[in-house]
């Protein structure tokens, strides 16, 4: 019987080892933030072998709001 192949697909996001190594901070940090209720929202897909993932758009939300977040800390310094 001949093995099924699907064909790959493009994961929408970044695993939080991704997502850490490119803002350089480190697993520890990210789960802080995440217990703080500041870090990215998160996708935990169903099923045994599902790997969390930070999905671009979660990125993107998270990103403008520390953005505007260290402007506004700027400017009061």
């Amino acid at each position: 019987m001949a093995r099924r192949t699907f064909p790959a697909v493009a994961r929408a996001g970044k695993s939080i080892r991704e997502f850490c190594a490119a803002y350089n901070v480190s697993r520890g940090t990210f789960y802080a933030w995440q217990k703080a209720g500041v870090g990215p929202a998160l996708l935990q897909p169903s099923g045994p072998r599902g790997r969390v993932i930070i999905p671009t758009e979660s990125e993107i939300a998270w990103r403008e709001r520390h953005t505007a977040l260290a402007a506004v800390i700027e400017a009061g310094e």
